[in-house]
């Protein structure tokens, strides 16, 4: 036999497996998790972000804000309650602002609840946004002082509405693994199936190998090579597939997340928003995490059809009489 003639062991397992069928499959399934993996890493990012806004908002409500302060303080000079409690915040170290909502503000606010009536004729108390310094919280002297001078002051932390957001997210995230896994399970289950296919197809060739002396590991070996392979492309192929979508949505996220704007037009708008997303991801403006994690899906899918027709072969072989 010459030394360059490729050695050939009757197997021919580009005849057996199915590659069309199988990459088109791992595709899919790829193209599956790829996009709920997203989903998982957008669901947390924005959490993180909304939950670290409201961490350094307070709202404070004053009733009766036009009537004269009842103690003395830092804000005994003032006239009425809400100045004097504008005072107070507007002195405190913690305190970077604090905005009272004009009538305009709170009427765009309590529109969806009562309409086009207005709250120029309601009884309303004064609401003042305070932005904090980040990390830092309002001081229990302070919360007693502003209580003092205007009894009945309502102070809203927004400890309620992080823990829902971060509960929200977290249910996404377990959502997001269960779905991940399912489709695992199934890429699994297709890989199975497509090796039993191939082992089927070539059964004499393996039957004989064997009694010839192959060890199981050689035949298992080749199938696990071959189908690894064929994972890997179908794996890349799906991945690829999910840029354009993930990109797309992204962008449109991306308001809500801090970012830009996300405008479109017409059809030329569209084109030019799609380019500039895909663009924008390909230059790394996703979080970190998400692209790693995309990054990892075909290596994970390869490393699935590896173990899968390792395990089917070996099974397989171990029943031959």
């Amino acid at each position: 036999m010459n030394k360059g003639r490729r050695i050939r062991d009757g197997l021919a397992l580009a005849r057996a497996l199915p590659d069309r069928s199988l990459v088109t499959m791992v595709a899919a399934m790829s193209l599956l998790a790829s996009l709920t993996f997203t989903g998982a890493v957008g669901a947390r990012s924005l959490s993180d972000r909304w939950a670290k806004g409201a961490a350094n908002l307070v709202t404070v409500q004053v009733p009766d804000p036009d009537k004269a302060t009842s103690a003395a303080g830092r804000g005994a000079s003032a006239a009425t309650r809400v100045q004097a409690v504008l005072a107070n915040l507007e002195a405190a170290p913690a305190v970077m602002r604090a905005h009272r909502l004009d009538g305009a503000e709170l009427d765009r606010l309590l529109r969806p609840w009562i309409g086009d009536v207005g709250t120029a004729a309601l009884p309303l108390p004064a609401v003042i946004e305070v932005d904090l310094a980040p990390g830092q919280t309002l001081p229990d002297p302070l919360i007693s002082t502003l209580k003092t001078e205007a009894p009945g002051t309502l102070i809203e932390k927004n400890d309620d509405w992080r823990a829902q957001l971060h509960a929200i997210a977290d249910s996404l995230l377990w959502c997001a693994g269960l779905a991940t896994l399912l489709v695992g399970v199934i890429g699994a289950a297709v890989i199975g199936m497509a090796t039993r296919l191939g082992l089927g197809a070539r059964r004499e060739s393996v039957t004989i190998l064997h009694e010839l002396g192959a060890s199981d590991g050689y035949v298992a070996g080749r199938f696990g090579r071959r189908v690894a392979g064929l994972s890997l492309v179908g794996g890349l192929v799906g991945t690829l597939v999910s840029l354009p979508p993930i990109a797309v949505l992204a962008r449109l996220m991306a308001p809500l997340a801090g970012g830009g704007s996300a405008e479109m037009g017409n059809m030329h708008g569209w084109w030019g928003f799609f380019t500039e997303s895909l663009s924008s991801l390909m230059q790394g403006s996703a979080p970190q995490a998400l692209l790693i994690g995309l990054g990892c899906i075909p290596l994970v899918v390869t490393l699935i059809g590896w173990v899968t027709a390792q395990v089917i072969v070996r099974v397989w072989l171990r029943r031959l009489p």
